[in-house]
């Protein structure tokens, strides 16, 4: 009596998840277009801020500092703001604008100027007195200075936010 050999099996059908997902993402990689030179160039440069510097007047009952920010990639225009006229700390004329997160200034726990989201906004705004894609001066609005704390003094830690370019430091400059 002859012995066959066992049939040999059938190749399997599945293949492991690692196999199916690398052959997916061949086939997704090769149907993407490559990028040329010319879309690389399209994405702007992060902003990115090398010195900020404070000037004018500083405690309580004076007008506002200037802040001036200097850096590159900010942009030819300042972000879009919205005006910071009616708060919920009050009604104030020629208080700025508040920026979202494009475009704000905090000192350390005394106040916040320029930011907004869905559950309000800073009692402070920012008033935009010259922006260039490498230099970017702000002062206060109104609200400045009209409560507690709302103003600066040499020796506050503070940070500040330019489009996505964030830097922080202690105010100094102050007369």
């Amino acid at each position: 009596m002859t012995i066959n050999p066992p049939a040999s099996p059938k190749p399997a059908r599945w293949r492991p998840a690692a196999a199916v997902l690398a052959a997916t993402a061949a086939v997704a990689l090769a149907t993407v277009p490559a990028l040329t030179a010319s879309a690389a160039r399209v994405s702007a440069p992060r902003p990115s801020i090398t010195s900020v510097s404070f000037s004018g007047p500083h405690g309580p009952g004076v007008a506002s500092p200037a802040i001036t920010i200097t850096g590159t990639n900010f942009g030819a225009t300042a972000p879009a703001g919205t005006s910071d006229n009616t708060t919920n700390c009050g009604t104030y004329t020629a208080n700025g604008k508040v920026y979202g997160s494009k475009l704000y200034f905090l000192d350390d726990a005394n106040f916040e100027a320029g930011f907004s989201n869905s559950g309000g906004a800073d009692c402070v705004g920012i008033i935009v007195a010259s922006w260039s894609p490498t230099k970017v001066i702000l002062t206060f609005g109104n609200a400045y200075g009209t409560f507690d704390h709302w103003y600066l003094t040499n020796g506050d830690g503070y940070a500040l936010s330019v489009k996505t370019a964030l830097w922080g430091g202690t105010v100094s400059g102050l007369s």
